[in-house]
């Protein structure tokens, strides 16, 4: 991957391509609204200063180092994200494993680099990095992101070259939703755009709302499946579908509520007209004809996991944890 595989910020590509070139010290920030690329294009900057023959498009991803970076073993790059644990990094998090490191040579590569994303740093995390951030070590390079830089202390962004990202069009929106949702129509991709307030990830969730279908069927097939299924099939296998669905995860709730619901609409009425998946009424029709043990109460118990796995994310807990155990109470409510 390099530079050229990102669509659209042509300028700031041929900016941050050339600073890797350079191979200096620095603190650069991208800013933009929330879904606009700044992760991808400061992944793509990090390989870049990592890379042992960067050039015009950035890494050549062939030398060892961006086997490296790709493999995530390298000790060179810092990673700083959303935390699994808490809602914000914890500023003794910042102090050893930011800071302190940025006091060690790179041991594979020319630089050594820190990702760090801001909207999850408080004020004391943001404090502790200020002398880092205003004199970076030779061969140390801070590469900050923010959706909000009203929540950066302004002696924080006295010290750093912000770099904002530049609108896209609706081409560039068009190529990127494409990519994203291969076999999408195009009139529902133009409408993702049009609504998308020019920002990428939410042009990208609107279309994967619009291709919700493939969604639900997946879900549907892992509830069908449940009580059968092994502790094995539901932490390993199941666990990873929802994996890759963990953008969308209000309509992997939504997907389950609603495969419950129509399991308990036909509990109660076994001749229902109507439910939520008639497109798949009659594998839901098997799944409560063979599995006589369960009951409206059961499906209740069910629809609480959920919503405990929507409450975890809210206050920012990690993804596969909060799915894996939703999915897990699950099979242990519906296991016969």
């Amino acid at each position: 991957m390099a530079f050229s595989s990102i669509t659209g910020q042509k300028q700031i590509k041929i900016r941050l391509a050339a600073e890797a070139q350079r191979r200096g010290s620095g603190t650069y920030m991208l800013t933009g609204p929330e879904g606009t690329g700044k992760r991808l294009l400061a992944e793509e900057f990090a390989k870049a200063l990592m890379c042992s023959d960067a050039g015009p498009d950035g890494a050549c991803g062939v030398c060892s180092n961006c086997r490296y970076f790709d493999n995530c073993t390298t000790p060179d790059v810092t990673r700083v994200y959303e935390p699994s644990d808490t809602k914000m990094v914890k500023v003794d998090f910042i102090k050893d494993r930011v800071v302190a490191e940025s006091y060690l040579k790179p041991q594979f590569a020319r630089t050594k680099t820190f990702i760090i994303d801001f909207d999850y740093l408080g004020v004391e995390s943001q404090n502790a990095l200020l002398k880092s951030l205003e004199e970076p070590l030779k061969d140390v390079v801070f590469i900050l992101t923010s959706s909000n830089t009203d929540a950066v202390l302004d002696t924080v962004m006295s010290r750093v070259t912000e770099i904002r990202l530049d609108p896209y069009s609706d081409e560039e929106l068009e190529e990127i939703v494409r990519a994203n949702c291969p076999g999408l129509e195009d009139g529902k991709i133009k409408t993702a755009v049009y609504n998308s307030g020019k920002i990428p990830g939410k042009a990208i969730s609107l279309a994967r709302e619009d291709s919700g279908i493939s969604i639900r069927h997946e879900i549907n097939s892992i509830m069908t499946a449940m009580p059968a299924s092994s502790y094995i099939d539901v932490l390993e296998d199941f666990t990873e579908v929802l994996s890759g669905f963990k953008d969308d995860a209000k309509i992997i709730a939504s997907s389950i509520l609603l495969f419950l619901d129509d399991a308990g609409r036909l509990i109660n009425y076994p001749d229902c007209r109507k439910i939520n998946n008639e497109n798949e009424r009659e594998a839901i029709e098997k799944f409560v004809a063979s599995n006589k043990h369960i009951d409206t109460i059961k499906l209740g118990r069910c629809t609480e996991a959920v919503n405990t796995f929507l409450r975890a994310l809210e206050v920012n807990s990690n993804f596969d944890s909060a799915a894996s155990a939703m999915l897990l109470r699950i099979h242990e409510v519906l296991k016969k």
